[in-house]
């Protein structure tokens, strides 16, 4: 049967008491559009859902299809196409919230390796509300997602699809995890303080709940015992705001625990801060007790927050590579989820040591010193 383009487009007039409306448009089919071209419905279904084997479509072909869905306002049915598929194109990301900047930096990485592959996802923030982190995966179900990507979050029970970790959330055994290599990032802060010359060092270790500032600490104590340095107790202060990850780091904690340093009446060379936040906050400490920083202690940071390359001095300070590990985390779930690739366990990215204003070798600190007397 021909298909006319008015009974493709028009329902036709409508009356509503008595009175001629304005023709109302109807959805047109796949059927009938497939008709209209005198292509296959296949056809028009690989070019409309942009499928693979659609770069096998002559260009002429694809674009009469594009024009004519285009002309007639056609859409394909998303539910319709994945009952038909089992495909959404769709995955999730629970994270506990978007504008924390760790999260945001991670998320950047994955948006960017799913709009390359022409994915759409979800953001579903829970804010560490544990009712909204076992509810979250059932309603994300219900909206067809493919698999999860978990932003430091540890879900309560199996997601029934398949789940990649990211960040330093507690590993899950059978869940991959793509996080920082802690251990490696304290140990680097102690060797290139070492290749500085410095053996007096001071840490601010990071909060106790924090699975990272663990493990961060522990690559510290074994790096400073390959070079020869005892860490001295006294020189070792640990961050104590809060008691959950809601709370974030402020630059006056990091002034207390300099301040704190500074009473020991311990000397040391230079400082190992959990975050740059807290070296922001110690540096102001040292300042307001007429220390220089680098001449009289130079400064480690971690993280490289945005304002880091801007302060007086600038901060030298370890990179966390985010929006890597978001691209890798992501790459891989589309890996399980396309072709069935094998979870992989773990992955830890290293991090990397951005060199700025704020260290300086000792012989180097102790000639500035003794120059200025």
């Amino acid at each position: 049967m021909l298909f006319g383009s008015r009974e493709i487009a028009w329902v036709g007039k409508r009356t509503m008491a008595g009175t001629d409306k304005e023709e109302v448009k109807r959805p047109i089919s796949q059927k009938a559009l497939a008709e209209y071209l005198k292509l296959s419905p296949s056809t028009v279904s690989l070019v409309m859902n942009d499928a693979p084997r659609a770069k096998l479509i002559p260009e002429v072909t694809r674009k009469r299809i594009l024009d004519a869905a285009a002309k007639f306002d056609y859409r394909p049915d998303f539910y319709a196409r994945y009952l038909y598929s089992k495909r959404s194109f769709t995955v999730a990301v629970v994270l506990a919230g978007i504008r924390e900047p760790y999260a945001a930096a991670i998320l950047a990485g994955i948006d960017r390796k799913l709009v390359r592959e022409k994915y759409l996802y979800f953001t579903a923030n829970h804010y560490e509300q544990e009712d909204l982190i076992r509810e979250y995966p059932r309603r994300l179900l219900e909206r067809a997602v493919e698999g999860f990507l978990l932003i430091n979050t540890t879900l309560s029970a199996d997601t029934g699809r398949p789940t990649v970790m990211i960040g330093s959330a507690p590993k899950v055994e059978g869940v991959p995890r793509f996080a920082l290599n802690n251990d490696r990032g304290g140990a680097l802060a102690i060797e290139y303080l070492a290749s500085l010359g410095h053996k007096h060092i001071a840490v601010i270790k990071g909060h106790p709940w924090r699975s990272a500032a663990e493990q961060r600490f522990a690559g510290t104590l074994k790096a400073a015992k390959a070079h020869g340095i005892t860490l001295d107790e006294r020189l070792v202060k640990e961050l104590h705001s809060g008691n959950t990850p809601r709370e974030m780091t402020m630059p006056e904690e990091g002034y207390k625990c300099g301040m704190d340093l500074l009473a020991a009446k311990v000397p040391f060379t230079a400082l190992i801060a959990f975050n740059d936040v807290t070296a922001i906050g110690a540096m102001r400490a040292f300042r307001q007790a007429g220390l220089r920083v680098p001449e009289d202690v130079s400064v480690v940071g971690f993280d490289d927050i945005e304002s880091a390359g801007y302060l007086t001095p600038s901060l030298t300070t370890l990179r966390q590579p985010l929006e890597q590990m978001g691209e890798l985390a992501a790459e891989h779930l589309i890996g399980i989820i396309n072709d069935g690739q094998q979870p992989l366990s773990e992955v830890l990215v290293d991090p990397t040591l951005i060199e700025r204003e704020s260290a300086i070798a000792l012989r180097t600190a102790v000639k500035k010193t003794a120059k200025k007397r």
